[in-house]
């Protein structure tokens, strides 16, 4: 016998990608790495996972995770907190390098980084001794 699952008939899965259950061991990292929480990645995607950790244990927004034994460490965020469930979305996905401007995003790669030439502030110029004349 096997165990399919059918969406809700109110749309209420509103996730983009199937999630696979698990049960590994995961690490969270934040405070550049010097901050560790530990964990339990219940099931994952592509996009997200679900976890499992201690009520207790404040979880900033957005965060680096490790998964199981490997040595590869991902950016996340948070996006819902129940007693000791929490439900993240990855930020290294396709749809997250479209994104610009959100809080703990990663930085602009150089190639994409322009210099705007613009006038100083009249003020400010008479008042730096190179242009005095």
């Amino acid at each position: 016998m096997t165990a399919v699952s059918h969406p809700a008939s109110d749309d209420a899965e509103r996730r983009i990608a199937p999630r696979t259950r698990i049960l590994k061991r995961g690490k969270i990292l934040f405070n550049n790495r010097y901050s560790t929480f530990d964990c339990t990645v219940r099931n994952i995607s592509a996009t997200g996972a679900l976890l499992t950790i201690d009520p207790a244990v404040p979880l900033p927004k957005v965060f680096e995770i490790r998964i199981g034994e490997e040595e590869a460490v991902r950016p996340a965020k948070l996006v819902y907190r129940r007693d000791s469930f929490a439900g993240i979305h990855f930020m290294d996905t396709a749809e997250d390098a479209t994104e610009t401007g959100s809080a703990g995003a990663a930085p602009t790669p150089a190639s994409e980084l322009r210099i705007i030439q613009r006038p100083l502030p009249a003020g400010l110029v008479v008042q730096l001794p190179w242009t005095r004349g």
